[in-house]
């Protein structure tokens, strides 16, 4: 039976790729980079779970979040920007937007300064369909930090900002 080496781990010497350099080898991983993936795998099934309970699209779950999340940073997000953020085309982003729209989740309006442009928002009703299922797992969420000292959650908190960095810089690298 194959054994398989760790995400990240270097090839030992009887693998296929004997000979053969990884010009770009992820480093060898460490207990945080490993509770990392974890975190980012179950936030994963998690998502598609809520969208399973709502009865929504991932595509929609992900675009009400989007929503909601430039609405709370003062930034209006319009159909455009959507699109690019789900990674998806601009008729998929429109579809989605269309469907929300329709199931009153969201709203479409003309952006404050520029008329040519539209702006999305989250209906009342759409946050509070989206957050009955999602205030369960937020309150889990707080539970995990309650016994932290100070110390422990500023070091939380930069090692978080720290891999937020890691996450813009790759964003911002030129593909290839």
């Amino acid at each position: 039976m194959a054994q398989h080496q760790p995400f990240g781990a270097a090839p030992d010497s009887d693998s296929g790729l004997r000979g053969t350099a990884r010009p770009h080898a992820a480093p060898p991983g460490d207990d945080l980079s490993r509770a990392l993936r974890d975190v980012l795998t179950l936030t994963q099934l998690a998502r598609a779970v809520l969208a399973e309970r709502l009865g929504m699209p991932l595509t929609n779950v992900e675009a009400v979040e989007h929503v909601v999340m430039a609405r709370g940073a003062g930034e209006p997000i319009g159909p455009v920007e959507l699109s690019r953020r789900l990674g998806v085309t601009s008729a998929a982003g429109t579809q989605s937007v269309n469907r929300l729209v329709a199931e009153g989740h969201m709203t479409r309006g003309p952006h404050p300064s520029d008329r040519r442009r539209q702006v999305l928002d989250v209906t009342d009703s759409g946050l509070t369909h989206v957050m009955g299922e999602l205030a369960p797992l937020l309150g889990l969420l707080h539970e995990a930090s309650t016994d932290l000292t100070e110390d422990e959650r500023a070091a939380a908190k930069r090692y978080l900002d720290n891999v937020s960095a890691a996450y813009r810089s790759y964003l911002a690298q030129e593909a290839g």
